[in-house]
């Protein structure tokens, strides 16, 4: 008895010390702080109910079969395909009409089928402000041997939701005029691997945006600010980026897969909570008994947490069922699902 005491005791010391250094790497990784980390209670009840009953008399722009955010992309998306410039087009318009500056991050990179030209779509409210809240998203779909893959979790609800935030939110946006922080949605492309997911064949678009605003700004903030004589990169006006990815499925769980960032999950937690417990969504979602870093997955915040980018990763944990499958189609996707998401996040 005494030495198996001793023994989970030194088990419970080495997990302790690997959780301890994992977050002191992560810190390392990210030194900005999110200037509004208690959101939570940040609407009073009123203001929660009347959010809540917009998003229900909107809910039909998600509607799996007909919704006109939602059912345009849930169509194969490969890069070059027609699906996939019908949902550039989609962006494009529906956030052009909303007064979004659109700028195209456009490059070509090798791949393992050679050279493809790639485009990632950066949407920015109010490009003359000084910081950024980025929502992003891919938006292309993999190629899948024996079929059209649509990718309805994998990356089409995700895109669909960014959308429905900005066109949902439209008005309280646009009187925000005097606010020094701007809503900006990024479009990644070539998130999916050609072949086997390497460092070198995957997240052809977040890896290059990730370099470029490094070192420059954005064009639309360039075009905001045409009479500076120094613009700083755009990296440096991000103060957070939420990146979503496979959400839709029934079986949709979340955790605090970044530690600097563990903070903004249980506050994301604690608003869903209110939400729930007024009857405005389903069930809940955030995973808070799976310690904060538990869990890795790569994706596209890779090469901005590498650039001391806070990052809030909204990826199912475990993966949805229907993860890389041709089933991952329309038949695979939940309304309930959707629409609680998509109030979770227009009330963030």
């Amino acid at each position: 008895m005494m030495n198996l005491n001793w023994l989970s005791l030194q088990l419970l010391a080495l997990t302790l010390w690997a959780v301890v250094a994992q977050a002191t790497l992560q810190d390392k990784l990210t030194v900005r702080a999110f200037s509004n980390p208690h959101f939570a209670d940040v609407l009073n009840d009123n203001q929660l109910e009347r959010l809540a009953s917009t998003a229900h008399k909107e809910s039909s722009w998600l509607d799996i079969k007909k919704g006109e955010l939602l059912s345009p992309v849930l169509v194969p998306r490969q890069i070059g395909s027609p699906g996939y410039r019908a949902t550039q087009d989609l962006i494009v318009t529906t956030l052009g009409q909303l007064g979004y500056a659109i700028s195209w991050d456009n490059f070509t990179t090798p791949t393992p089928m050679g050279d493809v030209k790639m485009s990632n779509i950066i949407a920015t409210k109010n490009p003359s402000a000084a910081k950024r809240l980025v929502l992003a998203a891919h938006y292309e779909s993999k190629i899948v041997p024996g079929g059209d893959f649509i990718g309805a979790t994998d990356s089409a609800v995700p895109v669909a939701m960014i959308l429905d935030i900005a066109k949902g939110l439209a008005g309280l946006i646009d009187k925000q005029t005097d606010s020094d922080i701007s809503l900006q949605m990024v479009f990644f492309d070539g998130e999916e691997a050609f072949e086997q997911w390497t460092s070198t064949d995957s997240i052809y678009g977040a890896r290059h945006l990730a370099e470029f605003w490094e070192h420059n700004p954005d064009p639309a903030t360039v075009a905001a600010l045409s009479g500076a004589t120094e613009h700083r990169p755009e990296l440096e006006r991000v103060e957070l980026m939420v990146l979503m990815d496979l959400i839709g499925a029934p079986d949709n769980m979340f955790a605090a897969l970044q530690i600097p960032t563990a903070d903004i999950f249980t506050q994301l937690s604690k608003l869903e909570k209110r939400l729930q417990s007024a009857e405005y969504i389903d069930r809940l979602y955030m995973n808070t008994a799976m310690p904060p870093g538990a869990a890795g997955v790569e994706d596209d915040h890779l090469p901005f947490i590498e650039r001391n980018i806070p990052v809030l990763h909204l990826i199912s944990v475990p993966f949805p069922k229907v993860w890389h499958k041709l089933s991952d189609n329309a038949e695979a996707l939940d309304a309930t699902v959707i629409a609680d998401m998509s109030l979770i996040m227009r009330s963030f």
